[in-house]
């Protein structure tokens, strides 16, 4: 019987060689895509052989999917983060959505060649991965749905259908990952940019006067 030890060595052993064979699959899924790439090819930019893929994942679906998995983490836990308290002012509430859009921002541009691997070629794969991606838009959706209720019981955002407006906002996240995000952009400045709207909107600066 293995000794704690030695299951200790072995575990981690496991873990590195699953870390390796995901960078390997996250790099070749970003030159090339998610089709052309065989199992093969994955393994081989790992410098691994196919049988240690296989005691890793079953497929290369599997393997696709879980990297889509460690960047929702990711996502998710900066959004969880930045709102363990919920605000009850709207100071609070502007500074909170500065944190979580900044911890997004940066994780996104971070994986951004990842993200629109994702958007794009998830949906051609096959229906459930297809459905996966309009889940994980749908999540987020429901997400901010969730911090614009409690803004608007709060008193600190306009009454409004919040349904309706988060969908607005994640179309928003979408296109500013496709063009927002690049290295070249300033990034505070884009976090500025929309937090600012969607605090004041694009109205007159006077209007509250």
């Amino acid at each position: 019987m293995a000794s704690s030890y030695r299951q200790q060595v072995d575990e981690e052993r496991k873990a590195r060689t699953r870390a390796l064979l995901l960078d390997a699959a996250r790099r070749v899924f970003v030159h090339r895509g998610y089709h052309a790439p065989k199992i093969a090819d994955l393994v081989a930019e790992a410098g691994l052989g196919q049988g240690t893929f296989y005691r890793h994942f079953s497929t290369k679906r599997e393997i696709f999917e879980t990297l889509l998995d460690e960047v929702l983490a990711g996502l998710a836990e900066g959004f969880h983060e930045a709102f363990a308290t919920l605000p009850t002012t709207a100071a609070e509430y502007r500074d909170a959505s500065v944190r979580s859009v900044t911890a997004a921002a940066q994780l996104l541009r971070e994986h951004r060649a990842e993200v629109l691997l994702f958007l794009k070629e998830g949906p051609t794969i096959d229906a459930a991965f297809e459905a996966r991606v309009a889940e994980v838009l749908d999540s987020f959706a429901e997400l901010a749905r969730g911090f614009l209720d409690h803004a608007i019981r709060q008193g600190i955002a306009r009454p409004c259908d919040s349904g309706i407006v988060s969908q607005c906002l994640v179309g928003l996240g979408v296109r500013l990952i496709e063009r927002g995000l690049a290295e070249g952009n300033d990034l505070a400045r884009t976090v500025s940019e929309i937090v600012g709207f969607a605090f004041e909107g694009f109205g007159p600066a006077d209007r509250r006067g």
